[in-house]
């Protein structure tokens, strides 16, 4: 009920009319807490340099986002990979698309009983539970940095784009796998000592002061990962010149500087 009327007045603030000058020098960007608004707010004073003014809804619910889009009440988002997207647009008929590559967001994997110092492997016993995302478009990505780890072995014929917890064709040790947990709550699950190893997507981790790179057991590599985040928006808006000017603004070296010395590694900026 709450997403229904959040969806109703994402739709009414679309009727609104606002004179077309100012609204072609208006730029409304639906975007994630961490690292997202804050990149974006980085953006503004470039904006400003060029005759626009960036409005940012900051958001904690990711169904909320591209149904903007597609009430026409936000210009872009900036919260999901593409395959995200890719999934978002086969269950909904729709025709979002990415505009830009930004950044890159390693998970990784967590754990409050696991020394870093001492081998993986040794520290696991049959009947460990991990726990990680129930997010469609993330379980190939989680399931491969497990095969990483040398947890599982998965089919080779599956990508990260297609893995399922049916594909694991061995273990290292007898594990249960529990792919049933909204992202947003793997962080309290990880404080809460629930599960021997907890995967958590890295906006969360940031979101709850967690340190990726002194926290996390393993974290995944940046390095050619297909899961940049990616500002999106609806084709008919791509050419537009206040979208030219954000993806100018998010994709400059001013940007990328600002995202390495803030986030040191945490978050790798794709135009680095």
């Amino acid at each position: 009920m709450k997403r229904n009327i959040l969806f109703a007045i994402l739709a009414s603030l679309a009727l609104i009319s606002c004179p077309k000058k100012e609204n072609e020098k208006v730029i409304r960007v639906v975007a994630s807490s961490v690292p997202h608004a804050v990149i974006l707010e980085q953006a503004i004073p470039m904006l400003k340099k060029e005759g626009y003014t960036l409005k940012i809804e900051e958001v904690n619910d990711y169904n909320i986002p591209n149904r903007a889009l597609l009430t026409r009440s936000a210009d872009a988002n900036f919260f999901q990979h593409e395959p995200f997207l890719n999934q978002f647009n086969r269950e909904n008929q729709s025709a979002i698309i990415p505009v830009a590559q930004i950044h890159i967001e390693p998970i990784g994997l967590y754990s409050q009983r696991i020394d870093k110092r001492k081998p993986l492997l040794d520290q696991l016993s049959d009947g460990d539970l991990i726990i990680m995302s129930n997010s469609p478009s993330d379980q190939g990505r989680l399931l491969f940095l497990l095969q990483e780890a040398n947890l599982i072995t998965l089919n080779p014929n599956v990508t990260s784009e297609n893995a399922r917890l049916e594909d694991i064709t061995s273990m290292a040790k007898q594990f249960i796998i529990r792919n049933d947990v909204a992202p947003e709550l793997l962080v309290s699950m990880y404080k809460n000592n629930e599960a021997k190893l907890i995967l958590i997507n890295g906006n969360f981790a940031l979101t709850a002061q967690l340190n990726p790179l002194e926290d996390a057991i393993l974290l995944e590599s940046g390095l050619n990962n297909p899961y940049s985040n990616i500002l999106a928006a609806l084709a008919e808006n791509q050419n537009t010149p206040k979208m030219q000017a954000l993806i100018r603004a998010l994709t400059s070296k001013e940007m990328s500087t600002f995202i390495n010395n803030t986030y040191k590694g945490t978050v790798i900026p794709i135009n680095n």
